[in-house]
């Protein structure tokens, strides 16, 4: 049903434009995702969404997975309550297939290769691009589902804001930013919900960051861009403490931190064009377990990198050397120090990227070479891509083809969880190819897009249970599949009221053809932003649907496949302005109080209702 009422949106969409009064063409800026170096949204050659602040607003979640409900070819799963281990999948891949970056930097925990979107509750965010399909050829190791780019608020003066509502929770950030320098502090702490749906205790979190930024101008066409950004998260989870399958209510509790800095050098030297970046990540993770500490595992990622350019008319070259090293340590408390582990890895890139721009055609191609020093097979990837405009018609083809890697991880090399899991240090890098075509139609008030892709993925690293109840990582020895047809549309209804909306069918399998877990058949959303009336009362309203989604419950033996329910979320913001500078804001969550399950035996906040107030 809600496919139905989202395609007759977007048909509703496509009929209306022509009657919309014609709307100024809005400033569009440039995309950061899609190479090394920033280009223009409508001369992009693969599948690019962008969320603007405007866009945020709809939602105006406190944690940006929330926020990629909204957008084409993304999946959600999270596990129990805001703050508990949250996954982002991107056209049926895995979620450790997502690369996720931070003004550039990679912010994923080295120790298991994955971003946890549960830590990012807080994360200062003013706008996200989200590259769907191959990208290692760009940004490599991860990026098969694709990657999401996260960047920073950027306002000036003062602003911020303070909330509080259901579930106990409460939220506020404050910053300032000048022409040169930006500082701010934000933060959320939420008592939660009982995850395991037991009637125990609820399972809270709590998330502080602060971030520093830097804008300075050099001189002769050089300038410096920094960021620090240091953070404290700590979430409460319930675990399977009788091995049944289910959810007890237990004590369990995750601490991190991360510190992150990076920098980035700009400028032109003769005929080139260059950028310098160098970044340092730490994820450091402390698990207690009945109130004692049972392990702590810390991740660094330091790179440095430079990319050299140079453009002769309608045709663009571009460089890379790219350097990584990663180190992993984990010191095991309730066992005695019999899982711990000190690992370290390091690769050595070279790549190349070219653009052309002629006319209504464009055309793309890169590849890159990683050099992962004997601990992995050696990578190759590539991606071509091309898209031309018909005038005539309003609407622009293209179609890109590529190939990304995916590394195994820490954990799935070395972990050691005694009588549980055990790595595989013979675990070879998952391998994936994937291309899509794509028509996108320009109706003036209006733009639609259709995108159909595949993708095949060979030496899928998977969790393989063994007759003694451990468990082990292994490569499938066939090739999974996963293909999809994503629809997405805008349209500025009227000068103060914009609609948008997305629709997605998925189709992801394994080598033995049985449908991948925790990926839905459908996801789709529809979107509102009302400018009520100039300077004043403000609403949005969205609907996310996930539909129905298959998953373990290992409360059988052996484990048996089960469905999980779709759901549809509801959810309203209002923001009516006091004075010039303060206004007050409402927020609603889930208003349909629906049953949102994404992990079998979670259970999930039903609705709730938040009141704040503004600075602008």
């Amino acid at each position: 049903m809600f496919l139905r009422l989202t395609l007759l949106s977007a048909s509703a969409l496509v009929f209306h434009a022509s009657f919309a009064v014609a709307q100024d063409a809005p400033v569009i800026a440039p995309i950061e995702v899609t190479g090394f170096r920033p280009a223009a949204p409508d001369r992009a050659t693969a599948s690019v969404s962008v969320l603007t602040e405007d866009d945020l607003a709809v939602r105006a979640s406190p944690n940006p997975a929330d926020q990629l409900r909204a957008v084409p070819g993304a999946a959600v799963s999270r596990s129990g309550t805001l703050g508990g281990l949250t996954q982002v999948r991107l056209r049926g891949a895995e979620a450790n297939h997502t690369l996720v970056l931070y003004d550039g930097i990679e912010v994923s925990d080295p120790v298991n290769g994955e971003t946890d979107f549960g830590t990012l509750t807080a994360l200062p965010v003013g706008r996200i691009e989200v590259l769907r399909g191959a990208s290692s050829s760009i940004h490599g190791s991860d990026a098969i589902g694709g990657v999401v780019w996260l960047s920073p608020a950027r306002g000036r003066g003062v602003s911020g804001f303070a909330e509080g509502g259901s579930f106990g929770t409460a939220q506020g950030a404050l910053g300032w930013s000048g022409d040169r320098f930006g500082l701010g502090l934000s933060g959320l702490t939420t008592d939660g919900v009982d995850a395991s749906g037991a009637g125990g205790e609820d399972d809270g979190s709590q998330a502080l960051s602060g971030i520093a930024t830097a804008d300075l101008d050099l001189g002769t066409d050089w300038s410096l861009s920094l960021i620090g950004l240091v953070r404290e998260t700590e979430s409460e989870f319930d675990s399977d403490t009788d091995f049944d399958g289910l959810l007890n209510d237990a004590d369990r509790r995750t601490e991190g931190e991360q510190r992150l800095v990076g920098a980035a050098l700009r400028g032109t030297a003769g005929p080139l064009d260059h950028v310098i970046r160098a970044s340092f990540n730490e994820v450091a993770r402390d698990n207690f377990s009945d109130g004692a500490l049972a392990d702590t595992a810390t991740g660094e990622r330091t790179k440095l990198s430079w990319s050299p350019g140079y453009s002769a008319g309608v045709h663009r070259l571009t460089g890379l050397v790219d350097f990584e090293r990663e180190t992993y340590d984990r010191a095991d408390v309730e066992f005695g120090g019999l899982t711990n582990a000190s690992e370290a890895f390091e690769s050595l890139a070279v790549a190349g990227e070219y653009g052309l721009s002629l006319g209504a055609l464009d055309v793309s191609a890169s590849a890159r070479f990683d050099d992962n020093k004997g601990r992995f097979d050696d990578a190759e990837t590539w991606r071509i891509g091309a898209g031309y405009a018909f005038d005539d018609l309003g609407g622009r083809l293209r179609a890109s083809i590529g190939t990304s890697v995916k590394n195994p991880t820490f954990t799935e090399l070395f972990g050691f969880f005694t009588g549980s899991f055990i790595g595989n240090p013979d675990l070879k890098p998952e391998e994936s190819q994937g291309w899509e075509i794509a028509w996108a139609q320009d109706l003036g008030a209006a733009q639609v897009e259709i995108v159909y892709f595949e993708a095949d993925l060979e030496n899928e690293i998977f969790t393989a249970f063994n007759p003694d109840f451990t468990s082990t990582a292994r490569n499938r020895t066939g090739t999974s599949e996963r293909s999809g047809v994503e629809l997405s549309g805008r349209w500025q209804a009227l000068s103060n009221l914009t609609i948008s909306g997305q629709a997605t069918v998925f189709d992801s399998r394994t080598d033995a053809g049985a449908d991948e877990i925790r990926v839905p058949e459908l996801t789709a959303s529809l979107g509102a932003d009302w400018q009520v009336q100039p300077d004043g009362l403000r609403l949005g309203l969205a609907l996310d649907h996930v539909g129905e989604q298959g998953d373990f419950d290992f409360g059988a033996f052996p484990s048996r496949l089960v469905a999980l329910e779709a759901y549809t979320l509801a959810s309203l913001t209002a923001e009516y302005p006091v004075t010039d500078r303060v206004a007050v804001t409402l927020r609603g969550e889930n208003l349909l109080d629906e049953t949102a399950v994404d992990v079998f035996g979670y259970n999930g906040p039903g609705a709730g209702v938040f009141v704040g107030l503004k600075l602008k």
